[in-house]
């Protein structure tokens, strides 16, 4: 087995263990004690790397790092803007734009927006979380 390939083994189920939708400095803090020889820059790219083979699911948002999450079906992301958490957000909780966006996306006719064809949709919710909120802090 290749190095290349024992990296990313590690690094999948360091990701797959933390539960916690990682950003790369996480996951390389979580692996650095355990496997000092295992560089800041290998884990950045290790972790795109798992993630366009779709072994790990890559989290964009807005004005923070990536997030990585071992979860890899279709599932929305809400970013709590106090504490930095990142929470998964069941489709049952927002059904009906969901449901809506299902419609317009299958369409024989598809939604064209500034020229473009929408194929797919990639979005996530930010706010301020219930623990946040229950601890009374300052809110955003």
């Amino acid at each position: 087995m290749s190095r290349n390939t024992i990296q990313q083994d590690i690094i999948c189920s360091t990701v797959k263990s933390m539960s916690t939708h990682p950003s790369p400095d996480e996951v390389f803090e979580a692996l650095h004690k355990e496997y000092p020889s295992i560089g800041r820059a290998t884990v950045y790219r290790v972790l795109n790397k798992l993630a366009n083979k779709g072994e790990i699911k890559k989290v964009n948002l807005p004005h923070t790092a990536d997030r990585f999450d071992f979860r890899t079906d279709d599932h929305i992301h809400i970013h709590c803007k106090k504490c930095n958490r990142v929470f998964d957000v069941d489709f049952h909780a927002i059904e009906g734009l969901i449901d809506y966006l299902d419609k317009v996306l299958t369409l024989n006719n598809p939604l064209k927006i500034n020229g473009f064809e929408i194929t797919g949709a990639n979005f996530s919710f930010e706010g301020i979380c219930k623990d946040c909120r229950h601890n009374k802090q300052d809110t955003v």
